[in-house]
């Protein structure tokens, strides 16, 4: 694979399946959206080579197979699959945590063998492996320096997986999921017909609340980026918290129809995200679920194996 066509590649698979994202990114000059697209590109690889997997042992051996790759990158080895060299160019050209990258295949695989009753801690990293982790992949592309706010990094994609979950209830429990915590929705599990509508406004309307102290916790951190990174951030955050306030201007009923942001809600988020006061910097007050968010995203940080000291 060239590293043209990866590149062609990798753009197509960003405007394919994430809208929003793919929206965001235009906002980053051209070498910066380029490698977004090939890190995003690499992340879709993966996530479809578990879904669309003939079985649950393929998906596994898929997973097994990314693995290795990672290993074989960080060994200074070339990949066997032609889709990890969008990592591996990464990796020649900023330095990548590949700890982050090893926890989002981790959240892959456990997903090939889903808990008969997800907990609160289970949502929250998993949620870190599979979006928290990308924002910490992110971090070096868009020109990061302080490593103390990787955790913020981490909460921000945090914030927009939990949003993700709160508006993809009726697809997962398609698929014999569910993420809402079973403490949240008086014991809601998958499996023996449709979900109780109660039971899932419920744990949607906490899942979303507990959402918010992600986004602030995350929001704060941009100012640390570079300049010309911090409006497509900014601009991707509101557009993911708008599908967060979609789904309560709907009493957070979820399993009839997908919330999305128009292309006209999301051009009057993305002024909103340039008439945001440049800051958001650790100084940054947060209100208690803020800080809490932050605190567990720390935690999930330093025990993935990633020092946040300078």
């Amino acid at each position: 694979m060239s590293s043209a066509a990866s590149g062609s590649a990798a753009g197509d698979s960003i405007r394919r399946h994430s809208r929003s994202f793919s929206f965001a990114s235009r906002l980053l000059p051209a070498a910066k959206r380029g490698d977004v697209e090939r890190l995003y590109a690499w992340c879709r690889w993966c996530d479809d080579g578990v879904d669309a997997a003939a079985s649950p042992q393929a998906a596994l051996e898929f997973v097994d197979l990314a693995t290795e790759d990672v290993r074989r990158i960080a060994a200074g080895e070339g990949p066997v699959a032609a889709e990890s060299r969008w990592l591996a160019e990464l990796i020649g050209r900023h330095d990548l945590p590949l700890e982050a990258a090893l926890a989002l295949l981790d959240g892959m695989r456990s997903d090939l063998t889903p808990a008969a009753g997800f907990h609160e801690d289970d949502l929250v990293r998993y949620s870190f492996r599979v979006a928290g982790a990308v924002g910490l992949l992110l971090c070096p592309i868009l020109g990061l320096e302080d490593r103390r706010d990787l955790p913020r990094a981490a909460a921000l994609g945090m914030g927009m997986q939990l949003t993700n979950i709160a508006r993809d209830v009726a697809e997962d429990w398609r698929r014999n999921r569910c993420y809402l915590p079973v403490e949240w929705t008086d014991g809601l599990r998958p499996g023996g017909g449709p979900p109780d509508p109660r039971q899932v406004r419920q744990g949607v309307r906490t899942i979303l609340d507990v959402a918010d102290g992600y986004y602030a916790a995350g929001e704060a951190g941009i100012g640390g980026l570079d300049p010309d990174s911090r409006l497509a951030v900014r601009a991707a955050a509101r557009i993911y918290h708008g599908i967060g306030s979609r789904i309560r201007q709907r009493d957070c009923q979820v399993l009839h129809e997908r919330a999305r942001v128009s292309t006209l809600g999301k051009l009057r988020l993305f002024a909103l995200a340039m008439l945001a006061p440049a800051g958001g910097d650790r100084s940054t007050h947060l209100d208690e679920p803020a800080r809490r968010a932050l605190a567990t995203a720390e935690r999930l940080v330093s025990e993935c194996g990633i020092s946040v000291q300078g």
